[in-house]
């Protein structure tokens, strides 16, 4: 199990590379939590610093979250590990996520997970992935909220898995990290409830 230990510390260390914050750093020399929602996260980067840059994030961001369980999981059990490799796949992409959201390079705080619990989603199953998406662009066109998207797709996710009879290990991740997603978005419910929140297509401006 040492093997294992190893994985689930280098997916939650990749997990915890600060995309937003050095990219606010690096391109406008802002800390990006002070600025827009406060998120650590490729949305807010998108307002604050501008479209490409925000994209880059999204990109990096669902990279932390695919390496580990397309390219770390299958070293996990060549190394050594006995376990199934969907239940390797399922943690190392939870420690990843972990890693996203409470970040040691940030004080243990973070984002909210969704860009890298994507890139986990679409290592496991790029069909499931695909469906995950068209949720999120059906609620987003609806709403045009970017939270209230987010929260509908990761929570239709683990029942997804399970009508499609996918691994328990899977189900189970998916069901834990739709509760942390959730509760991460915290602030934009509030901010949702006194109809405080920015839609799609507002920019903000920085100070």
């Amino acid at each position: 199990m040492l093997m294992m230990l190893v994985g689930a510390v280098a997916a939650y260390c990749l997990g915890a590379f600060p995309t937003s914050y050095l990219m606010g750093k690096v391109l406008k020399g802002i800390d990006i939590r002070r600025h827009g929602s406060g998120n650590v996260g490729a949305t807010n980067v998108y307002r604050v610093v501008g479209k490409v840059p925000g994209v880059l994030v999204l990109i990096v961001d669902m990279g932390k979250g695919w390496v580990p369980v397309v390219l770390g999981a299958p070293w996990v059990i060549v190394a050594g590990v006995t376990l199934p490799l969907e239940t390797v796949q399922a943690l190392l992409g939870l420690c990843a996520v972990c890693g996203h959201i409470w970040s040691p390079f940030l004080g243990f705080g973070g984002g909210k997970g969704v860009a890298t619990a994507t890139g986990v989603l679409l290592g496991l199953s790029p069909v499931l992935a695909g469906l995950a998406a068209l949720v999120w662009i059906g609620v987003a066109m609806t709403t045009r909220y970017v939270s209230v998207s987010s929260m509908v797709a990761v929570t239709i996710v683990p029942f997804l898995m399970a009508a499609t009879a996918r691994p328990t290990s899977w189900v189970m991740v998916g069901a834990v990290l739709c509760v942390i997603i959730v509760a991460r978005h915290r602030p934009n419910i509030v901010r949702l409830l006194h109809h405080e929140e920015h839609r799609i297509g507002e920019k903000v401006r920085v100070e």
